[in-house]
């Protein structure tokens, strides 16, 4: 019977590409979030200034997720490359907190 040992398990081509993925599918996403809060802005004439609270929560939501996303990026490769790394809960909670936020809003102001 053989035994798998570290040095006979091959290491991976990736060198940190899939934390770079995962890196440009926040931003992606986050700018794809701060599009649609600066389309809310439609919304302004007819139903007064009360209907950008929604978008402006969520676009400072983003923003600081962005932020964080870049200061956290470089320990998150020296995290990926020693296989330590444990997935961006935080990040992507946000992410769909700002989603929930703007789609509430969206709401309110269409029943209203």
């Amino acid at each position: 019977m053989t035994t798998l040992r570290s040095e006979n398990v091959p290491k991976s081509p990736d060198g940190g590409l899939q934390s770079e993925r995962t890196s440009l599918s926040f931003v992606r996403t986050s700018l794809s979030i701060l599009g649609l809060s600066a389309a809310c802005l439609r919304w302004l004439p007819p139903f007064g200034a009360a209907s950008l609270i929604g978008p402006l929560i969520a676009a400072l939501l983003i923003i600081a997720v962005t932020i964080f996303e870049r200061r956290s990026r470089p320990a998150r490769l020296a995290l990926f490359t020693t296989e330590k790394a444990t997935p961006a809960l935080a990040m992507g909670g946000v992410l769909a907190m700002s989603l929930i936020v703007l789609s509430a809003s969206g709401l309110w102001i269409l029943l209203k």
